[in-house]
């Protein structure tokens, strides 16, 4: 699947769904069960080198395998500090793609394309838990 097709995918699953919490670590948690669900390879913090890592990359099982897209929450939303983090994951070779995931629509539009890279937004609809 080609890394656009693969990113809308992604962006429909993590929309459609619903989020217990809204702190990055549980977020992170339900779309790697979530995204594993719906049949896609996923792998939790991938090194990057240099320190960096990569929250979550997904791809489709092998032998379909034709791109791979990182997931990054910015829940707080888009820092310059987030972009140059974007910037540096766009740089290498496994990633074809990047989902930005927001709580919301961000006040200034992000990038379509980052280092190289299409960057989309998926916006979680969470819910918290409560007891009623």
């Amino acid at each position: 699947m080609h890394a656009d097709l693969l990113a809308q995918r992604v962006v429909g699953l993590i929309e459609g769904a619903t989020f217990p919490h809204l702190d990055a670590a549980s977020v992170v948690g339900v779309i790697a069960l979530l995204l594993a669900g719906a049949g896609l390879v996923t792998v939790r913090d991938y090194a990057l080198g240099g320190g960096d890592l990569l929250p979550l990359l997904v791809a489709e099982p092998l032998p379909r395998a034709e791109a791979s897209i990182g997931i990054v929450p910015a829940l707080g939303g888009v820092t310059d500090e987030v972009l140059r983090q974007l910037s540096r994951q766009a740089q290498h070779p496994a990633v074809d793609g990047l989902v930005v995931v927001g709580a919301g629509a961000f006040p200034t539009p992000l990038p379509r394309r980052v280092g190289g890279v299409p960057l989309r937004l998926a916006v979680v609809g969470a819910r918290t838990n409560q007891a009623t």
